[in-house]
């Protein structure tokens, strides 16, 4: 716990401390599995911030910055029923149709995480670290986009840095976001 909150203070300084340019954007998403994979009988709620510089702006895409801290548990187990995870990672995100109140999109993020324990029931990590990566499909709504819906698929694995390596795989995640500024 302690590493991972160092995690999330270290990454919101760097973002924070950049100062890309006069106004970016800032977000709070909220997100939970609607279909997991791996393990089975995955459940979880995610809460992330994120930092988009306006530097990183464009009509068509943007590129930002998010921190997330989630609780993953499995309901079929009562050994290592549950973990934290806690991740950075920046989000490529292209715009289909830009549209003042209704623009779709696309997400690509792929990023770092610290996982608070190495085992979620019968699944062994392996190690603490992980790679988080996301695939996702949205829209935005408002004059500003300021509320987003998003479905992804999201994973993370320790890319076979060590011998063992179960991953968490969720085929079908729910989010729903908001923007300032």
């Amino acid at each position: 716990m302690r590493i991972g909150s160092w995690i999330i203070g270290f990454a919101l300084y760097v973002l924070i401390s950049t100062g890309f340019a006069d106004t970016p954007r800032t977000g709070v998403a909220f997100s939970i599995p609607v279909i997991s994979k791996d393990p089975e009988y995955l459940h979880a709620y995610q809460l992330t911030g994120w930092y988009q510089p306006a530097l990183l702006l464009r009509k068509d895409a943007r590129v930002y910055f998010t921190v997330s801290a989630g609780h993953w548990w499995v309901t079929n187990t009562n050994h290592n029923h549950s973990m934290n995870i806690y991740s950075v990672s920046p989000i490529l995100q292209f715009y289909f149709w830009n549209n003042p109140y209704f623009s779709p999109f696309l997400n690509f993020g792929f990023g770092a995480a610290y996982l608070s324990r190495t085992r979620l029931g019968d699944s062994n990590h392996g190690m603490h670290f992980a790679f988080q990566d996301q695939l996702g499909l949205g829209a935005s709504v408002g004059k500003k986009r300021q509320f987003s819906v998003i479905l992804s698929a999201l994973h993370y694995s320790n890319g076979s840095l060590c011998s063992v390596n179960s991953d968490i795989t969720v085929p079908l995640m729910l989010s729903v976001q908001y923007a300032s500024g």
